[in-house]
C-alpha cells in the first residue's frame, strides 16, 4: 500500500477521533447543552421558560432569547427549551435565529411559552454582502444573485466555483471536468476578448488565479454582483461581473465541533465507442475499393477480406489485439471529502479553527487531484464593542497528476480515440504494446510513465483587519489582505521504443512560478436614520500590488530512469537549458458611494471609483461611475393587491474598467535569441555578441475597456413571500476592446504584435429567478426553484485593418488540421464558428452533374455519390475559401436551472436539472474519426453506417482514402445542436430526530446519499454536449470554445455521507 492509501485512511479516523475530544478548557455547567447559558444575570423577580419551535413543531436548537432593552438573555438547548430570570412581568421577549423572522412576545404571567418562529421566506431582511459593506436585500437597486451554499457544500466537486454550475441566472459555468481542472465562469455573458473571469473577493481581499484552494465547507455565504450598478464599487477589475465570498466565523453559544464527510464512486457517464481490429480492417478495405484500388495493407495483408495477422512484427513479440482503448484507459474512481471544524464565540470574541481532505481520482488511470487546507480565524470585540478586530487565514496544498486535455494539438483521450484496437496493450516481454499503423504511443503507457510527474500547489491566504466605531453609525475599517501561490511542478518523460514512436532520451523539466498579491483598503462607513430617511455613505482608498516571478530548467540523458534520479543532477549537464521571467503590476483606487432609503420606499444609490494602472501608460486612469434607483411599491399607503406582497422596481446604470493586459504592454519588448540576436559585430569569425530583438511594440496611448450597463428589474412577493420573482433585462457594451494584434510584416517583421484598442463588444439578456416554499404541515413540505437567462452577445465593431479576430497562427499550427474554424467578427458572437455549409450527400452521378452555376461548369467536379455537397454561398460559381461562413456559435441562447425539493418527517428529496438550448459543438474528433484518408488512425463506430450504394439513408459520406472531393475540409458537417437536459443532482437524506440526539449528546446529525449527471438529454453524438475551452489559462480562450478534440468525460458520481454537529 502506497503512502497516499495510508494516508486517506487516516485522515477520516483522525477526524472521527477529534470529533469525540471535549475542549481541554471545559466549559462550565451553565454553558452545556442542557443547562440554559445566561448571558448577563441582574436582578432575579421573575422566571418565564417556554419551547422555540419551528412551523413544523421542531424544537430549535440555539435560538437566542432575550429581554428587550437588557443584555439579560438565554439560549434554547437540544429540545429547544430556555428558562430566563427577567426584572419584571411587563418585559418583552425578543427571540431571534438565522433563517426565522424576529418575534417579540410578551413574558406573560410565568406560564410556560411556546413560542413558533416563521421561516424567512423572503429572507427581505438578510444582509447581502455587496463591495465594502452591507445591505439589506429588501433594499437592493442592483442586480445580485444569491448561492444557497448550505445545499450545495456536499458536491462532490474539487472547486468552489463550481457549485455555482446552473444555479444562478445570468451565471454560466463551465468546467473542463478533470480532477482540479479549469473552470470558466461568464457572468452575463462575454464584455471582452481576453480574460472574462470575474473578480472574486474573499473577506474583502481580490484573489487571482482562481480559487479551487478554497474549501466549500468554509463558506458562509456567496453572492454574485452582476450589473455595474452592484459592482461598480470595484471599479476596474469589476467589467465580468464580482463573486464576493464570505467564510465562516465561529457563533455565540457553546463551543461547537462539525465534522462533515462523503466517500463515493465517479464512472464515466459517456464513452465513445470506435471501430474494433476487424471493423476497422473491413472498412480499409471498402475506402480503398471506393477509390477504385486493389486494398492492400502492411498490416491487414492484400486478400479479398481484411485478415487480422496473430503478430505485428517480425520477431513475433507483438501479438494482434482487439483493444477498446478508450475503455483500457479508464477506470472507476473514488472520491472522498472529510472536514473538521472547531468553532467558539461569546459576547467579546469568536473563534473557528477548520481542516479539509479533499482526494478525487480521475476517471483516466493514473491521475487524480488532493487537497489539504486548514483555516483559523480570530475576531475581538474591545472597549464596550467600539474596537473590532480579526484575522483570517487559509493554508492549503493541492497535488494531482493531470493530462492534456481538449487541447490544439490533440489530447490524452484524443489519442485512444485515434490508437487502432488492433494495437495489443502489452508485448509479449510485457512491455507495453506498440502502434503498428500510426506514430503515436501506447496510450496506458504515456499515462503510466505520467504517473509521477504531480503539480503541487501551496497557498496561503488570509487578511488583518480592525473596525472603528468612531461615533454613531460612523466606523472606519482598515483590511490588509494577502495572497501567496507558489506552483511547483517537474516532468520525467522515461525514454521508450515502440515500432513507429520513441524516446531514446529520458527528459526531466522542472518549473516554478510563484505569485504574491497584496491589498491595503480603508474606509470609512457612516449609517444612520432620521425618521423616515437612512442615509449611508462610504469613502474609500485602496492600493493593490501583484508580483509574479518563473523560472525552468531542463536535462536529458538520465543513467536510470528510477524515482531516485528524477531531479536535474541525474541527467546530462551539457544539455541543460533555462529559462525566467517576471513581473510586477500595481493599482491606486479611490472610490466613494451614497445610498438614501425614505420611508423604505424609495431607494438610490450612487457610486463613483478612480483607478489607476501600472499597466498602462499615457491613459493611467479610469473614472467608473454608477447610479441605481428603486421604488417599493407594495409599501405605497396607495397600495391595494394583497395577492402581491412585494413589488419594487430597479433601475441602474453604470460603468466598469478593465486593464487585463501583461505588464509592460505599452512599452517595447526585447528578448535574446541566439538565432536571431547574437551577431559577430566585431567581425570576428569564433565569437558572438549577445543582443536583442524586438518582439512587440509598445503602445503609450492604450486606453481602459470600457463596459456601460443598463440595468431594469423587477422584484414580486406572493402569498406572504413564500413565492419571490425576480426579473432583469440588461444592456451591456464594452468598446476599446483590447487585443494584441500582429503588424504586417513591412512594418513587423517576423512575430511582431502591438496592443491595441480594436473595436466593441455587446451583450444583452433577460434573466428570471423564481422560488416557491411551502410547508403544508409540521410533517410535509416542498420547495421548487427556478431560473433561466437569455443572452445574445455580437462584436459591433472593428477597428482599422482588424476584419476578424481569432487565434494566431502560432496556435492554430499545420498540425491542427488545418482546422481554423473559430473567428470573431463584427456582427458575430465571439468564437463563432467559420467554415463551409453542406448539404447533404450526393445520392447519384446524375445529382452531381446537374449541380452546376450559370455557365454549365460543375461546382464539385470530382465528387462522387456519397461525397459531401458543399454550398456556393456567395454564388460565384466556384465553391473556394471565399463561401467559408459563420455556421454557428459556441454560446447558449437560453440557460436554465430547476431545483426540486420535498421533506417528508425528518426525510428530504431534491432534484437539480440543468439545461442549455441554442449552443452548437464543432465536433473536431469527426476528422480523424470519420474520414479514411486519415487511415492511420481508428475511426469511430458510426462509420460503419456509412454511405454505400446500398445505405443511402445516413449522413455519413463514403469511406475514401484520396478523398478527391476534399469531405473533410472546415465545414458545417462538424457542427451540431448541443442543446441538453441535464438531471445533474440527486439527493436524499435523512435528519435523526432531536429525541434521538439528545441520548447521544449529538447537537445533529444528517445522513445522505446523493447522486450528479444521472443522463442527459440531448441530440449531441459526442461524449458530452457540454464542451468548454480548449484553453482555461490562455489569453485566447475565449476564441476557441465548444470544439470537441476528445474532452475530458463528464462523471457519474454516487456518493454517500454524514453532517454531525457536536
Amino acid at each position: 500500500m502506497d503512502n497516499r492509501n495510508y494516508f486517506t485512511m487516516a485522515i477520516p479516523a483522525l477526524l472521527l477521533g477529534v470529533a469525540y475530544l471535549q475542549p481541554i478548557n471545559a466549559a462550565p455547567a451553565e454553558d452545556l447543552p442542557n443547562v440554559t447559558g445566561r448571558m448577563t444575570i441582574t436582578q432575579q423577580t421573575f422566571t418565564v421558560s417556554g419551547v422555540v419551535t419551528d412551523t413544523n413543531g421542531e424544537p430549535i436548537i440555539g435560538a437566542n432569547v432575550i429581554e428587550k432593552g437588557t443584555t439579560n438573555g438565554a439560549v434554547t438547548d437540544f429540545d429547544g427549551k430556555f428558562s430566563l430570570s427577567l426584572q419584571n412581568k411587563q418585559s418583552i421577549l425578543v427571540v431571534t435565529y438565522i433563517g426565522y423572522n424576529t418575534k417579540e412576545i410578551p413574558a406573560g404571567n410565568g406560564s410556560p411559552l411556546t413560542i413558533q418562529l416563521q421561516d424567512d421566506t423572503q429572507n427581505l431582511d438578510e444582509v447581502i454582502v455587496v463591495g465594502y459593506s452591507v445591505q439589506k436585500k429588501k433594499d437592493l437597486t442592483g442586480a445580485v444573485s444569491v448561492l444557497e451554499v448550505g445545499d450545495l457544500k456536499d458536491t462532490p466537486v474539487s472547486s468552489v466555483d463550481q457549485m455555482m454550475q446552473g444555479k444562478l441566472s445570468g451565471v454560466n459555468v463551465i468546467p473542463d471536468n478533470m480532477p482540479g481542472g479549469g473552470v470558466a465562469v461568464r457572468v452575463r455573458g462575454f464584455s471582452t476578448i481576453r480574460n472574462n473571469d470575474p473578480l472574486y473577493i474573499i473577506d474583502g481581499v481580490p484573489v487571482e488565479g482562481g480559487i479551487n484552494f478554497l474549501n466549500p465547507n468554509d463558506i458562509e455565504s456567496m453572492q454574485v454582483l452582476k450589473d455595474a450598478s452592484s459592482a461598480s464599487i470595484y471599479g476596474a477589475r469589476a467589467a465580468n461581473g464580482v463573486v464576493i465570498i464570505s467564510t465562516k466565523k465561529g457563533k455565540e453559544g457553546t463551543f461547537r465541533v462539525n465534522l462533515d464527510a462523503y466517500v463515493g464512486v465517479q464512472t464515466s457517464a459517456k464513452q465513445m465507442r470506435m471501430l474494433n481490429a476487424q471493423e476497422y480492417g473491413d472498412l480499409l478495405w471498402q475506402a480503398q475499393r471506393n477509390d477504385g484500388k486493389s486494398p492492400v495493407s502492411d498490416v491487414y495483408g492484400s486478400g479479398e477480406t481484411a485478415v487480422i495477422p496473430e503478430f505485428l512484427d517480425a520477431d513475433h513479440r507483438l501479438p494482434s489485439g482487439d483493444v477498446d482503448w478508450v475503455d483500457e484507459i479508464m477506470q472507476k474512481a473514488m472520491v472522498q471529502s472529510y472536514n473538521l471544524s472547531l468553532a467558539k464565540a461569546d459576547k467579546v470574541s469568536s473563534h473557528l479553527f477548520s481542516l479539509g481532505y479533499f482526494n478525487q481520482d480521475g476517471l483516466m488511470k493514473y491521475t487524480g487531484f488532493e487537497r489539504i487546507s486548514g483555516r483559523f480565524n480570530n475576531e475581538f470585540k474591545l472597549f464596550n464593542d467600539r474596537l473590532k478586530i480579526g484575522e483570517n487565514a487559509t493554508l492549503s496544498h493541492a497535488w494531482g497528476t493531470s493530462v492534456t486535455n481538449n487541447a490544439a494539438l490533440g489530447g490524452m483521450l484524443y489519442n485512444a480515440y485515434k490508437t487502432v484496437s488492433i494495437t495489443p496493450v502489452y508485448d509479449l516481454d510485457g512491455n507495453f504494446g506498440s502502434n503498428p499503423i500510426a506514430d503515436i504511443s501506447n496510450p496506458l503507457g504515456e499515462l503510466y510513465r505520467n504517473k509521477d510527474n504531480k503539480d503541487r500547489t501551496t497557498r496561503l491566504f488570509g487578511n488583518l483587519f480592525a473596525e472603528l466605531n468612531i461615533l454613531e453609525g460612523l466606523y472606519f475599517k482598515t483590511n490588509f489582505g494577502a495572497d501567496y501561490k507558489n506552483l511547483y511542478k517537474r516532468s520525467f518523460k522515461a525514454k521508450y521504443n515502440e515500432l513507429n514512436t520513441q524516446q531514446p532520451l529520458s527528459t526531466l523539466s522542472t518549473q516554478n512560478r510563484w505569485n504574491f498579491n497584496w491589498v491595503f483598503t480603508n474606509t470609512l462607513n457612516y449609517l444612520r436614520t432620521f425618521d423616515k430617511h437612512t442615509i449611508g455613505a462610504l469613502l474609500g482608498i485602496e492600493t493593490n500590488r501583484y508580483q509574479e516571478e518563473y523560472f525552468s530548467a531542463s536535462r536529458e540523458g538520465f543513467a536510470s530512469d528510477d524515482d531516485n534520479f528524477h531531479f536535474l543532477d541525474a541527467g546530462d549537464s551539457g544539455s541543460q537549458k533555462n529559462a525566467g521571467s517576471a513581473f510586477t503590476s500595481k493599482m491606486m483606487s479611490y472610490f466613494g458611494k451614497i445610498d438614501y432609503n425614505f420611508d423604505n420606499r424609495y431607494l438610490f444609490s450612487a457610486t463613483f471609483r478612480r483607478d489607476g494602472s501600472s499597466k498602462l501608460g499615457n491613459n493611467k486612469w479610469g473614472n467608473f461611475p454608477a447610479v441605481s434607483a428603486g421604488w417599493r411599491i407594495s409599501s405605497e399607503p396607495f397600495y391595494d393587491i394583497p395577492a402581491i406582497s412585494n413589488m419594487k422596481v430597479r433601475i441602474g446604470w453604470g460603468q466598469n474598467g478593465n486593464s487585463d493586459i501583461p505588464a509592460y504592454s505599452t512599452i517595447d519588448s526585447y528578448m535574446s535569441n541566439p538565432n536571431h540576436s547574437n551577431y559577430p559585430i566585431d567581425g570576428s569569425q569564433s565569437s558572438v555578441t549577445t543582443g536583442y530583438t524586438q518582439t512587440r511594440y509598445g503602445n503609450a496611448n492604450l486606453k481602459w475597456e470600457t463596459t456601460t450597463q443598463t440595468n431594469v428589474g423587477l422584484d414580486l412577493g406572493f402569498l406572504d413571500n413564500s413565492l419571490t420573482v425576480v426579473l432583469d433585462w440588461f444592456n451591456k457594451d464594452t468598446k476599446d476592446l483590447l487585443w494584441e494584434r500582429p503588424l504586417i510584416g513591412t512594418v513587423g517583421g517576423t512575430n511582431q504584435t502591438v496592443w491595441d484598442n480594436v473595436g466593441k463588444m455587446r451583450n444583452r439578456g433577460f434573466e428570471a429567478e423564481v422560488s416557491y416554499n411551502k410547508s403544508i404541515n409540521k410533517d410535509f413540505g416542498f420547495n421548487v426553484a427556478f431560473n433561466m437567462s437569455a443572452i445574445k452577445n455580437k462584436m459591433t465593431e472593428l477597428d482599422g485593418d482588424v476584419s476578424y479576430i481569432g487565434l494566431p497562427t502560432s496556435v492554430i499550427h499545420s498540425l491542427n488540421f488545418d482546422q481554423e474554424v473559430s473567428r470573431s467578427a463584427i456582427g458575430q458572437p465571439i468564437g463563432s464558428f467559420y467554415a463551409y455549409k453542406e448539404d447533404g450527400l450526393f445520392q447519384s452521378e446524375a445529382e452531381i452533374k446537374s449541380y452546376t452555376n450559370n455557365k454549365g461548369e460543375l461546382l464539385q467536379p470530382n465528387a462522387k455519390p456519397g461525397d459531401i455537397k458543399f454550398v456556393d454561398v456567395n454564388g460565384d460559381g466556384v465553391i473556394d475559401g471565399n463561401d467559408r461562413d459563420y455556421i454557428g456559435n459556441p454560446l447558449p441562447d437560453v440557460t436554465a436551472g430547476l431545483t426540486l425539493g420535498v421533506n417528508f418527517h425528518n426525510f428530504d428529496l431534491s432534484l437539480f436539472f440543468q439545461g442549455m438550448f441554442g449552443n452548437d459543438v464543432y465536433d473536431l474528433t469527426r476528422y480523424v474519426g470519420d474520414f479514411y484518408n486519415q487511415s492511420q488512425y481508428n475511426k469511430n463506430s458510426r462509420v460503419v453506417n456509412a454511405w454505400t450504394p446500398t445505405n443511402t439513408n445516413t449522413d455519413i459520406p463514403r469511406v475514401t482514402m484520396d478523398d478527391p472531393n476534399n469531405n473533410i475540409r472546415p465545414s458545417s458537417y462538424y457542427v451540431q445542436d448541443a442543446s441538453f437536459v441535464r438531471l445533474k443532482n440527486m439527493k436524499i437524506g435523512y435528519s435523526v430526530p432531536q429525541s434521538i440526539l439528545s441520548k447521544i449528546k449529538f447537537n445533529s446529525l444528517y445522513i445522505y446519499a446523493q447522486a450528479t449527471n444521472l443522463f442527459t438529454i440531448t441530440g449531441y453524438d459526442g461524449i458530452d454536449p457540454e464542451v468548454g475551452l480548449q484553453s482555461y489559462s490562455s489569453d485566447y480562450r475565449n476564441l476557441d470554445m465548444g470544439v470537441d478534440r476528445g474532452i475530458y468525460p463528464l462523471s457519474r458520481t454516487f456518493t454517500f455521507g454524514v453532517n454531525v454537529s457536536f
